[in-house]
């Protein structure tokens, strides 16, 4: 699983509300942004992907999105973002129809889930089966939270989708607007320490798939809510978040997440455009 936005990792200082300039790798190779931007106006009318350009060169120039809400007790934090989408920690299910979709066919996703792990040849016929985070994740998610990868920056995992097709199929009949699937787990007793995903431009959504009643909750902002076996949580990440599970067992989401409902499609080919270009800049360097 790749980082969520156009830089990897956490931001660790004193924030203050406004756009505060920061040092990063961005800016440090300058050939890199010129690739991306170059890139991304070779498919795109400028006019059209205005305000992904304006991202790209923040994140060129080191700016930081730090904004606080609800009487400055909520802290929105984030390196990668696009300025002006509406902003709020909290998104309710009856927002998407999409969501509404998912918590109806919830049973199909868990027994399915189920079925697979009760095979042993699981880890041998999948990719990365029940991962822990990636490095620059590492420090906030801590080691007892794993993923299981269906799809990445709207890529499919080929083998894992093949063998969760029920979940896959159910994906693509509700038009989920998705750029990453997977299901997440969190062992007893453990949790994930207070973080921002660090980009304002892609949402969460977990479905509950067997979560320890009552005993298992995240907290974004300032406000707390408990994960619900078939139901959604929808939440915006760039708030600091975190999480808990209280119970004896084991806690499974599907994690989803996806556009803001405020891009353009055009936007949102050209954000997956900057991440392909990204990809292809770094192995150029490296070969």
């Amino acid at each position: 699983m790749s980082s969520l936005g156009f830089l990897s990792g956490a931001i660790h200082h004193q924030p203050r509300n406004g756009i505060r300039r920061v040092c990063h790798v961005v800016a440090a190779v300058p050939s890199m942004a010129e690739y991306v931007e170059d890139q991304v106006l070779r498919k795109f009318d400028a006019g059209d992907v205005e305000r992904v350009i304006k991202s790209w060169h923040s994140a060129r120039d080191g700016e930081v999105l730090e904004s606080f809400h609800e009487d400055g007790s909520v802290l929105q934090q984030a390196g990668s973002f696009i300025a002006g989408l509406d902003a709020r920690n909290w998104h309710e299910v009856d927002e998407y129809q999409w969501a509404q979709g998912l918590e109806q066919d919830f049973e199909v996703i868990r027994d399915e889930l189920d079925k697979c792990m009760k095979q042993r040849s699981l880890e041998k016929r999948g990719n990365n089966i029940w991962a822990t985070a990636v490095k620059e994740e590492a420090m906030a998610y801590g080691p007892d939270w794993r993923t299981l990868v269906l799809q990445d920056r709207g890529i499919w995992e080929p083998k894992n989708s093949k063998i969760f097709k029920d979940t896959v199929k159910i994906l693509k009949k509700h038009k989920v607007p998705s750029s990453e699937v997977f299901f997440a787990r969190q062992s007893p007793k453990t949790g994930i320490k207070p973080h921002t995903d660090n980009t304002n431009f892609i949402l969460t959504a977990h479905l509950s798939l067997r979560v320890p009643k009552d005993k298992s909750w995240i907290k974004v902002g300032n406000q707390q809510r408990f994960w619900e076996d078939g139901k959604m949580l929808i939440f915006d990440t760039s708030f600091m978040h975190e999480t808990w599970n209280d119970g004896d067992t084991d806690r499974h989401v599907l994690l989803i997440r996806f556009w803001h409902p405020e891009l353009s499609r055009k936007e949102i080919k050209a954000l997956e455009t900057v991440f392909r270009a990204i990809e292809e800049y770094e192995m150029k360097v490296a070969y």
